[in-house]
Formats: structure tokens, sequence, C-alpha cells
């Protein structure tokens, strides 16, 4: 399951911002974090992705000092803050929720944590114009959350994050709650924000297309445990477990559970009915063979890894085809180009493009990439 982070071995030299090492946090007998271990360097975006209960909330609120930890160790340019107060720890945190005081200004809204610094009042007039004109909302100023669109109040509380000058920003599935097109225009702004600042942020999300759109670096939590920490590409190219396979992409990497043996000196995998030869030698015994959607393709003809299945369902999806399939006992999910008509027990022929495909031990830990 979880992985032990490289960070468990770092000096603190300085390069990174933020280190958490062994970072343990129950909730009574729930034991929330397990042994947390993250790096994320100044000037980037680290984020975090995971399902609901993953531990991705209470990962940052026991950085901003909102929660204490069981055990283990919060490094925080280079020096410890297990035991600082949240206000002495120079971090800005932005909930889903907008959290916003309704009953006064978007003015007075985005000045609140300059007032609370004794701030001179020419500052912070110049400061409240220069987010708001970046965040395309300095109109507004003079208006209460109320009479605001859900991407203007969105807009407001980044800004009042933003408006206060910290190291480190923390933001909580902050686009969560929006439609689609405002998600998508939001993640935009994000990102060129963090490029154009050059701001540290770690943000949490369970939506992938976000984290693969703002990250530099992943780390995939699922409950409290590290699955997997690195560079985007390398988590959906080697993911290290069928978890972290399934949790990037949609449709989601296809599984299909069977063997690896010989036949005539040349490895097999087999599932049921089914057989396909492979190229690289491997280990015989059970293993899981992890398709992406982009790797099967509809065929007529006869060959290695051609496969007998049946529709299950299919819809739209924008101008292609998703199709839901029965192979053996497992159901792959596919889109192909186009608008193609499918009907429901309909027998169909597949052909598999092994290049990149994953294979899984038992243990459902990444052993091999095909191709590779």
């Amino acid at each position: 399951m979880g992985e032990k982070s490289d960070v468990n071995n770092q000096d603190i030299n300085g390069e990174e911002l933020l280190l958490l090492r062994d970072v343990y946090k129950n909730y009574g007998s729930v034991e929330a974090l397990k042994g947390i271990n993250l790096a994320a360097k100044k000037g980037e975006c680290l984020v975090i992705l995971g399902p609901s209960g993953a531990g991705k909330t209470t990962t940052l609120k026991v950085i901003a000092g909102l929660e204490s930890v069981k055990s283990g160790e919060i490094y925080f340019k280079n020096r410890i803050i297990n035991n600082l107060e949240p206000r002495n720890r120079n971090i800005a945190m932005v909930f889903e929720t907008y959290a916003l005081y309704p009953h006064i200004s978007v003015y007075k809204n985005l000045a609140s944590s300059l007032n609370a610094l004794k701030m001179d009042e020419k500052e912070i007039k110049q400061r409240v114009r220069d987010v708001a004109t970046m965040l395309g909302i300095y109109p507004f100023l003079d208006r209460k959350p109320g009479f605001l669109s859900g991407g203007q109040r969105q807009r407001v509380a980044l800004g009042r994050a933003l408006i206060k000058p910290v190291d480190l920003y923390l933001m909580d599935e902050p686009i969560a709650h929006l439609d689609a097109k405002l998600r998508y225009q939001m993640i935009s702004e994000f990102k060129h924000l963090q490029e154009t600042l050059k701001i540290s942020i770690i943000y949490v999300t369970h939506d992938w297309r976000e984290a693969m759109s703002l990250g530099n670096h992943i780390i995939v939590l699922n409950q409290g445990t590290v699955e997997q920490s690195g560079k985007k590409e390398e988590i959906f190219k080697k993911p290290k477990n069928t978890f972290v396979a399934q949790i990037i992409g949609d449709p989601p990497m296809n599984l299909l559970h069977g063997r690896i043996s010989g036949s005539g000196g040349k490895p097999v995998f087999k599932s049921g009915d089914i057989e396909i030869a492979l190229k690289e030698r491997l280990e015989p015994g059970p293993a899981i063979m992890g398709v992406r959607s982009s790797k099967i393709h509809l065929t007529s003809s006869s060959g290695n890894s051609r496969i007998k299945a049946e529709v299950y369902s299919c819809g739209k999806h924008g101008m292609n085809t998703v199709v839901s399939m029965k192979i053996g006992d497992e159901i792959f999910k596919t889109e192909f180009k186009g608008n193609q008509k499918f009907e429901i027990g309909q027998k169909i022929f597949i052909q598999l493009d092994l290049s990149s495909t994953c294979i899984f031990n038992e243990k459902k830990e990444l052993i091999r990439v095909l191709g590779e």
C-alpha cells in the first residue's frame, strides 16, 4: 500500500520550503494520517490528490497549525514548527467554502487580514487595488458577497489569501463546488498566478484533471498514507499500484486479472479464455494487466491480444462514444473517437496495444511497464 518517501532521508538544507517527516494524526481512535512524508519546494505548486477520507484536508490543517500532530516533525523554512501558533507560521489557507464576511464589502473582506497586521492605510489600498485588478473583481469592491456570483465570490476568497504577504498558500479544494465552466476558468487563473508570481502553493483536490493541470509534483494520498509521490508524467505512466493507476485518467485504467505463464518458452498472460503473448520475460504467477483506454481499439482481424467482448453500456462524451464492455468477468471502459453506434449485448472484438501497458503483481504493485 503506502510508500516511504525519500523525504525521510533528506537533509534540511534550505532547498525545501516545507517538509513533513513521519507525521501521524489521530482523531480519537481513528488514525487520520499514518506517517505522512512530503516535501514542497519554494515557488512550486505541489498537489495532494486523493478521494474523500484520504487525509488531504487534515494534512493542510496540521501544516497550518489548525490541528496538532500525534508524532512526527513539520519543518518550515528550515525549522520545526510543530508547536508554533498558526498566526506565527506566515501561511495562508483558502478553504472550499468561501468563508467571507457577508455583512461587509468586498474591499473590507480583502483588507481584513492587512488591518489585522496594522498595515499602513495607503499600502492597504494599493494592495487591495492590485489584487482586485489581477483577479478581475475591481469593479465589485463596494458590493457585499451576497450580490456576487459563485465565481466572483471564489475570487474574493482567493484574493483575501493572496493579499497577505506569506511564504506558503494552502488551498483546500477551492473550486470543487463551482460548475464545470468556472472550474476550467479558475484552473487557468491559478496556473497563471502561480507561474507569474512564483508563489508557493500546496493544492488539495480529488480531481485528477486539476492535479495534472496545476501540479509540478503530485502526491497521491489514500486513507492517510502516501501511495506515490513524483512528477505528474511519472505517476501517469508508472503508477506504483492499482490504486494510483485508477485514480488518474477518465476512463480510469482498466484492470484484467489473470496469470503469467510460459507457453513454449514464451511468456503468456492468461485470463479465462483470453491468452495474450508477451515479449517481455516475467516471473510466472498471478498478475493484473492494466490497460489505458487509449490503448483499446476496435478490430475485426485476428491476432495477438484480440479479445472478444460484449457491450454492457454506451453513451456520449462530447464528440466521442464511451463504451463499457464485459470481458470475461471484468468490465472494461473505453472511449472511441467519433459518433459510433453500439447496442447493449452486442458482440465486438477489440485489439490491445500493449505498449505502456502496466503489469501488477497479486499485491497490486507495479512490476513492469511493457515496452520500456
